[in-house]
């Protein structure tokens, strides 16, 4: 665009349809819009305070009858609690069983029973052996009588007396190839 003005324009433009706001802001309306707004927040405070103060001696007065064998408001319930933390819990828990398990201690100091290391009872187990039941003093303890009632085979068994229906021959006791039957012979007498 040159400096010079363009030949037939004026060098006033004006648009009749178009110009700026002559009215100023209407501060009286604000004004009042502010003090009803901050009176209606007033009074809804006011309002909240005093339901609460109402439904607070509403309360009080309708409260039940608590009996006074009931556990007093405050008192921390008995042990054990909830675990919190089960995880320090388990480790606590497992260093005692290994401290127990790696030392010396009393399990009853009055009866003199002690317990020893674990690795120390190892050893002692290899050098003096598993102690043994010791063996029947009598021979009529225990029992040598077969079952009484009825067997898998459907048969009874007489009872107090040993089982008699082994073959006769067999002293009792019949070996599994005794058991086994002979194969057929061959038709018409060939091997």
């Amino acid at each position: 665009m040159s400096a010079q003005p363009h030949p037939g324009h004026s060098q006033n433009l004006h648009n009749p349809d178009v110009a700026h706001e002559h009215d100023d802001i209407n501060v009286r309306a604000l004004l009042w819009y502010g003090v009803v707004l901050f009176g209606i927040t007033v009074a809804i405070q006011a309002a909240m305070w005093g339901m609460f103060k109402g439904l607070n001696w509403y309360e009080g007065k309708n409260e039940p009858y608590v009996t006074p064998l009931t556990e007093p408001a405050g008192r921390p319930w008995p042990q054990p609690g909830l675990q919190v933390t089960p995880w320090t819990d388990y480790r606590q828990f497992h260093a005692e069983q290994e401290n127990r398990l790696r030392s010396y201690g009393w399990v009853d100091e009055k009866l003199g029973v002690a317990r020893i290391p674990i690795d120390k009872a190892k050893q002692m187990l290899l050098q003096r052996g598993i102690p043994v039941r010791p063996e029947l003093a009598n021979d009529l303890e225990g029992t040598n009588i077969a079952a009484t009632g009825e067997s898998s085979g459907g048969r009874s068994l007489p009872a107090g007396t040993a089982d008699k229906s082994a073959p006769a021959g067999g002293g009792g006791f019949v070996s599994p190839s005794a058991a086994v039957p002979a194969p057929p012979a061959k038709p018409g007498g060939g091997s």
